[in-house]
């Protein structure tokens, strides 16, 4: 039986403790924040990161990790197990992916496939996750690597911020714009489509943005699979639940936290659900 370890980058966000329960290695992305560098979710929780954000007037940087960490990892995994499957944020979010595709070309000696989720936060966790359950059932690595594959077409993923305020300090729109949607307590609905972030809509006020993203994940198909995000922000999940369970009785849901790259821009209070499409 072929034995397959799996490997990730700390953009990946999972429910609970699948992460550790699956054996998964997560090689953290840095944050440089006021002349001050983080490993992600080691030197700064995410819980940390957000108090941060809603202190401090300046963004963070997010930078993808050094090839060496993944060729570590790659190095470490294949001493002790027959493959690797190594799964990434988008490749169009971040140079993550190319670097961890040029370690395994180094070091794998094609023992390490790499995939390029096109996603980021649960819905890449999810296909880490499952490359860890293919593994642990003995699946050969060829046959674990298509069905991740085939999962990323079918995920979705949208989130609504709470505030244009971090948008407009990235730089993303304008302070008058910002100031705007402010007064008129606008809170836009983005999705991450092939790969890259897109506007979907604009909502007025908190209440409406939940019901509207159940109604828009809802109507996306019959869903194998539902999570709910937060940022920063706990104590919105349960409203969140609640309105799931009214429009799909019986669906189990996954709980987690948006991670520091998509919350810089998102900013505190961030909400988002994500799920994935039965086939």
């Amino acid at each position: 039986m072929t034995r397959i370890g799996v490997v990730t980058d700390s953009t990946a966000d999972f429910p609970g403790d699948s992460q550790e329960r699956l054996g998964i290695v997560v090689v953290p992305l840095s944050v440089t924040w006021d002349g001050e560098s983080f490993r992600d979710k080691l030197d700064l929780s995410t819980a940390d990161f957000y108090a941060m954000l809603r202190e401090r007037d300046s963004l963070p940087k997010t930078s993808a990790p050094a090839a060496g960490l993944f060729e570590e990892a790659y190095e470490r995994l294949l001493g002790q197990l027959d493959h690797v499957i190594s799964v990434h944020i988008s490749s169009k979010l971040s140079g993550t992916y190319g670097i961890a595709q040029g370690a395994a070309e180094r070091v794998g000696g094609g023992r390490v496939s790499v995939i390029d989720s096109l996603q980021t936060t649960m819905c890449q966790g999810w296909l880490a996750m499952r490359a860890a359950e293919l593994g642990a059932e003995g699946v050969a690595p060829e046959a674990a690597v298509a069905e991740i594959r085939s999962w990323v077409p079918r995920l979705r993923l949208y989130a609504i911020l709470d505030t244009l305020e971090y948008l407009q300090k990235g730089g993303r729109i304008g302070r008058a714009r910002a100031l705007v949607g402010a007064l008129l307590n606008v809170k836009p609905m983005i999705t991450i489509r092939d790969g890259e972030a897109h506007p979907v809509e604009r909502v007025r006020g908190r209440a409406a943005g939940m019901r509207r993203l159940v109604d828009v994940l809802a109507s996306q198909g019959q869903l194998a699979r539902v999570g709910v995000l937060h940022g920063g922000s706990p104590e919105l999940l349960g409203e969140l639940e609640r309105l799931w369970k009214e429009r799909l009785p019986g669906q189990p849901l996954e709980r987690g936290e948006i991670g520091s790259v998509l919350g810089t821009y998102a900013g505190p209070g961030v909400f988002g659900a994500c799920g994935l499409l039965a086939e």
